[in-house]
């Protein structure tokens, strides 16, 4: 058997009582810590180093894989040279498999695609683990790295785009908000968008109302229509509405 010096080494800290070992038909760890009944740490040596962006979706698999089988509280990857003999990634086939590959890269939501596209991705891994179950954040890092880093503008702006998701779903107990809105159709969404603009022209108008109360100016049509920027239909409208014309 071939003796493997470069190695990457994952450390992954799980809840549970260790029989996800055998339930996953996990290889033997390399090291083994328990810190309480309810947690325990399992590092492994992998062969390779994964430094190239095929390498870092490679790893990232298998990190994927450990957060949707398991309840992992955290979890590490190190660069070593140890002198052991690394396990391939095939010897993780037993983990429950990772969200579909999704062409994530064809987000289109404005001037910050790569934000959004680590998001989804996030959302697809809570989705696959179940709302309420921690998603380690190395996890979204390195799936960031592997897909983004010759798109990012630099390695600190990739990494605070996922802390800040991170965050915001830690926030939120690793739930997904409902969207208001989501799954309307077309004409529906028109209708709470014209609600919404009808809404906040009225206010518009009634603080131009204030305003020429408070300055002793005459409400009429013309300065109603000038100080809340409508045209004069709209300021007629609401006029008549807010009981200042018959």
């Amino acid at each position: 058997m071939k003796l493997y010096k470069k190695n990457t080494k994952i450390s992954i800290t799980i809840q549970g009582d260790g029989s996800e070992i055998f339930e996953y038909s996990l290889p033997d760890p390399h090291e083994y810590y328990r810190q309480d009944e309810n947690i325990y740490t399992l590092k492994y040596f992998i062969d390779g180093t994964f430094n190239t962006n095929r390498g870092y979706t490679y790893l990232n698999d298998i990190l994927a894989r450990f957060t949707l089988s398991m309840r992992v509280l955290r979890s590490n990857v190190n660069r070593c040279g140890d002198d052991v003999i690394g396990y391939r990634l095939e010897r993780f086939q037993g983990l429950r498999s990772v969200v579909g590959h999704k062409n994530y890269e064809a987000v289109n939501c404005g001037k910050d695609n790569l934000f959004y596209a680590i998001k989804y991705y996030t959302e697809d891994l809570i989705r696959a683990s179940g709302e309420g179950n921690l998603i380690a954040y190395s996890l979204i890092e390195s799936f960031a790295f592997a897909r983004f880093i010759d798109r990012a503008k630099d390695r600190s702006t990739l990494k605070a785009k996922c802390r800040s998701i991170w965050n915001w779903y830690d926030a939120r107990n690793w739930t997904i908000p409902t969207r208001k809105g989501l799954g309307m159709s077309r004409a529906e969404g028109a209708k709470i968008a014209h609600t919404k603009k009808a809404k906040d022209t009225k206010i518009k108008v009634q603080k131009a109302i204030q305003g020429l109360q408070f300055m002793q100016e005459k409400i009429n049509i013309a300065n109603v229509a000038r100080d809340a920027k409508v045209d004069r239909n709209t300021a007629k409208k609401y006029l008549i509405e807010l009981g200042y014309l018959l």
